[in-house]
């Protein structure tokens, strides 16, 4: 469980959000929605210590330094070495021994050997998402952010990844954003809503059978 205790972020004397207390659950899909401007990304920096900010963040009662090797991060546009084929990217990014056969094999299961020997300066957009879940699968963190990850995905592309991130959640703290509601509906299990500097969390949602996307509409 990620606790947030009366977290506080400003910009220039500016209050981003004030006093915000929540707690983000093990083992859920938890969705931080919110318009435009309104501090999503602002708040997962704060959880990740990018930020500067005041109040208190625990990751299982303890700080984030405790926890740093147990948490992974995936934005609408992950770094990779373009330079270099899968291969070479996803030993260079895991930076840790590892067996090298298993790690290749578990590869081949989201991209064909002929892809993963390519330089990744040729993969389409797809294909370099998809070395990204690679390396998620692979190092499987305790914690995993998401931020706009459906951007630009086709319908199949999406598809996997959603299955993948219903599947990670079995394990795994996941705390996601994105402006894709048709993509989220169906998984996430755990709503907070960023309006007005504050954060209130939407219940039994999921039950009423209720669509993110109609949820934007009343909220926000």
């Amino acid at each position: 469980m990620i606790h947030v205790k009366g977290l506080t972020k400003t910009y220039r004397h500016q209050p981003v959000f004030e006093d915000l207390h929540i707690q983000i659950k093990h083992q859920k899909i938890n969705f931080i929605m919110g318009k435009n401007g309104s501090g999503k990304t602002t708040f997962m920096k704060c959880l990740l210590q990018l930020e500067h900010y005041e109040g208190e963040i625990l990751y299982n009662d303890q700080p984030i330094d405790q926890v740093r090797n147990e948490i992974q991060v995936m934005f609408d546009d992950t770094p990779l070495y373009l330079n270099l084929n899968g291969y070479q990217n996803i030993r260079l990014l895991l930076n840790s021994p590892v067996d090298q056969k298993k790690c290749d094999e578990l590869a081949r299961e989201y991209l064909p050997h002929e892809i993963l020997k390519k330089k990744v300066k040729h993969y389409s957009y797809g294909q370099k998402k998809k070395l990204s879940f690679i390396f998620i699968a692979l190092t499987k963190p305790t914690y995993l952010f998401l931020d706009e990850i459906s951007n630009g995905l086709d319908y199949g592309t999406m598809m996997e990844l959603k299955a993948m991130i219903k599947k990670w959640s079995e394990d795994m703290t996941i705390i996601a954003t994105g402006h894709q509601f048709e993509f989220y509906s169906s998984i996430v299990d755990e709503l907070f809503i960023l309006k007005d500097k504050s954060m209130i969390q939407i219940h039994d949602f999921q039950e009423k059978g209720e669509d993110l996307g109609d949820i934007y509409q009343t909220y926000l």
